[in-house]
């Protein structure tokens, strides 16, 4: 027996028990403490008792082991840490070390991520515990924001994961959520289950619920699943498969699919029952470049769709990607080869209008593809005489009507010269320009078309730096000339082939003009922009009226102030024809953009202005916590506003919410617009759960 220690000698004493003797090395006890005493049956210790066991390490007031039961007991003021960061805090603990199975009583209990929760009763084995009646949060213990009240609860220390029944959740001490049963993951890894629903309502399709279901497949891709019902409207189903393939590239596809009800088909007045469509996306920085000689680099972007009619998408809650919610539908394909000397593209178009029917579609024209060889620039002969090579091969395909193959060439030559130390810099031009057009899809009496031309031009320019005492000063004067030279059409003009030729493309023969421009900068002494303006104006001999448009484009830098200006104006009907104007701020913890953007359509008999708009946007932070945004589009010739948006979000450790108050402006397949007004609400409860509603007048 041990006998009590001197108290001016302190020493550390241990003993080891063990389960059994076919027990593992893993499973065995080591106790110590500053008092242990040990008969034939027992072990007890008092005072500093550090217990180890599974991983983990246990302090106590006092300990008990009972050989024959194989059962340890803890009591007064234990604290557990586990090897995977969770803290346990309680009362009494009891260990049976033969079946590794733990009782706890008054557990407190912290996860590596700081969701806590307190039982009065919970159990463990093989790191799955069991819990009575529990409360649960991520918030301070004391008085917490939120927290969740549950009848019974499970928790797998292994996955980290987290089963509630009977659960209620708490906003201080108001209820705002119920739900018979919970699941969730406590840290922040991805795991397969139920996501949170959203809920909304529409007057004219009735309670929205829609359901996510979430598989977390692999550590590279994942599926979700989004069914949804609108009980005055129909029920559908969307599905989102999203995968990582390499360490430079993704993708994702979604499709889905809406059934309307027929008495929601005749309250609307329409007869397309179905919605249906499919996306994908797909994005690749290196596809094949690794296997390429001679310094090729290549890229790959997919961003495809198809739809039957734009409801498709007004039925989504979360967007797939870059396609707006417009009537028409533009998929993408782009792929290049390239390097210091040559690049190959690969681009093809398909359109969807969503306004036409599938008769009408079919004369949609698509580009299928069009391919683009390009040399970059590079010297003949001697330094300062310069080409590059440019050449197109295109296909404008549909199902119905004319198509054309085209392949387009241009070859520009350039030599450049300076004169009096580099102030003046002279470049001297040719270039030459030939297609050659394949018609199909008709009866033409000519099934080709071929045309070249070539000019010459001149170019006198300079680029000046000055510095002074606190700026510098950038000047870029130049004025140039082009002159058309000769012009070969066969086998007949432009202008005689027939209107469904013409449609397919159009020549743009060049003119005789001069060319004037300048652009200015101005830096600080540190090369910081301050200033800049870039103005261009053409000169054309041959036309009625000579002077095309001026176009003025300035951008001044005060701070964090930024006034920014582009004005295009057409001499020929002393009006302008589009302007830009932007201020923006953008401070610590405020910014906002005011801008005016104006166009219109000028010609002989008449001029149509086609946008006239102030666009405002603002976002502040109050603090680290509380922040606000909105925007606001409003049409001056229509004294109304034609979006807008107000919202504010408060984040703590522990939860947050968000709330927004917007106007959109969403396209119907009839080809009409209709303004919807909707109010939403987020509370997020670290890192449980998101809930949210929205509301919709229209």
């Amino acid at each position: 027996m041990f006998e009590r220690l001197s108290p001016f000698l302190f020493l550390l004493l241990s003993v080891t028990v063990w389960a059994g003797e076919d027990t593992p090395q893993s499973s065995q006890i080591e106790i110590t403490a500053e008092h242990l005493d040990s008969t034939k049956s027992t072990v007890t210790a008092k005072d500093g008792v550090v217990v180890y066991y599974q991983d983990s390490v246990i302090k106590a007031d006092s300990a008990l082991y009972d050989r024959a039961s194989q059962l340890l007991k803890l009591d007064g003021h234990i604290e557990m840490i586990g090897y995977q960061g969770t803290k346990e805090h309680m009362e009494h603990m009891e260990i049976h070390t033969d079946s590794k199975e733990v009782t706890f009583k008054e557990l407190f209990f912290v996860s590596k991520n700081d969701v806590w929760l307190f039982t009065q009763k919970a159990n463990r084995k093989e790191g799955n515990y069991t819990f009575g009646e529990t409360v649960l949060s991520s918030c301070e213990v004391t008085d917490p924001a939120w927290k969740m009240l549950v009848s019974q609860a499970s928790y797998d220390s292994q996955e980290k994961y987290m089963k509630v029944y009977d659960a209620k959740m708490y906003f201080k001490d108001i209820p705002v959520f119920y739900t018979p049963y919970l699941a969730f993951s406590t840290d922040r890894q991805r795991k397969s289950g139920l996501l949170f629903p959203f809920v909304g309502y529409r007057p004219s399709e009735g309670v929205l619920y829609e359901q996510p279901i979430y598989w977390a497949i692999n550590a590279a891709m994942d599926l979700e699943i989004n069914p949804q019902i609108r009980t005055q409207r129909g029920y559908g189903l969307y599905g989102t498969y999203r995968f990582v393939d390499s360490d430079h590239s993704s993708g994702s596809i979604r499709a889905g699919y809406f059934e309307d009800t027929k008495s929601y088909q005749e309250k609307q007045g329409t007869t397309q029952s179905h919605h249906y469509g499919v996306e994908a996306q797909y994005d690749s920085t290196r596809l094949i470049s690794d296997r390429l000689p001679g310094g090729f680099r290549d890229e790959l972007y997919l961003n495809a769709i198809y739809l039957n009619d734009i409801e498709y998408l007004n039925l989504q809650q979360s967007q797939f990607g870059s396609f707006g919610q417009t009537p028409i539908q533009e998929s993408k394909l782009n792929y290049f080869l390239a390097n210091d000397q040559y690049y190959l593209g690969l681009n093809a178009k398909y359109f969807i209008d969503t306004r036409l029917t599938e008769g009408e579609q079919k004369k949609t024209i698509q580009q299928l593809p069009v391919i683009q060889l390009h040399k970059y620039l590079d010297k003949l002969v001697w330094d300062n005489l310069t080409y590059s090579l440019d050449l197109k091969l295109k296909n404008f395909d549909r199902i119905e009507g004319s198509t054309m193959k085209q392949a387009e060439m241009k070859v520009p030559f350039e030599f450049t010269t300076a004169f009096w130390d580099d102030f003046v810099n002279l470049s001297l031009g040719e270039t030459l320009y030939y297609n050659k057009s394949f018609f199909g899809g008709g009866d033409f009496t000519y099934n080709d078309f071929q045309y070249f031309n070539n000019y010459h031009s001149a170019k006198l320019f300079s680029d000046l730096t000055r510095k002074y005492d606190n700026f510098i000063h950038v000047l870029q004067p130049s004025l140039a000339y082009v002159l058309p030279g000769s012009e070969y059409q066969s086998p007949l003009d432009f202008e005689h082939l027939t209107q469904e030729q013409k449609a397919l493309f159009t020549l743009s023969p060049q003119e005789e003009y001069y060319a004037l421009g300048v652009s200015q900068y101005f830096y600080d002494l540190g090369m910081n922009l301050i200033f800049y303006q870039r103005i261009s104006q053409r000169y054309y001999t041959d036309r009625a009226y000579h002077y095309a448009d001026i176009s003025n484009e300035m951008q001044y830098n005060w701070g964090k102030w930024q006034f920014y200006s582009d004005v295009t104006y057409a001499w020929e009907f002393n009006a302008i024809r589009e302007s830009s104007t932007r201020v923006t701020l953008n401070e610590t913890r405020y910014n906002f953009s005011l801008s005016h953007t104006y166009k219109q359509q000028l010609a002989d008999n008449s001029i149509t202005v086609s946008a006239n708009d102030i666009n405002l946007n603002f976002g502040y932070r109050w603090n680290e916590k509380l922040r606000f945004h909105g925007g606001l589009t409003y049409n001056i010739d229509t004294s109304e506003s034609k979006q807008w948006l107000f919202g504010g979000s408060y984040k703590q450790d522990c939860w947050g919410v968000t709330a927004a108050l917007r106007q959109d402006i969403t396209p119907r397949p009839d080809g009409e617009a209709t303004s919807e007004n909707s109010f939403y609400v987020q509370f997020d409860f670290t890192p449980f759960v998101s809930l949210g509603s929205a509301s919709f007048q229209k």
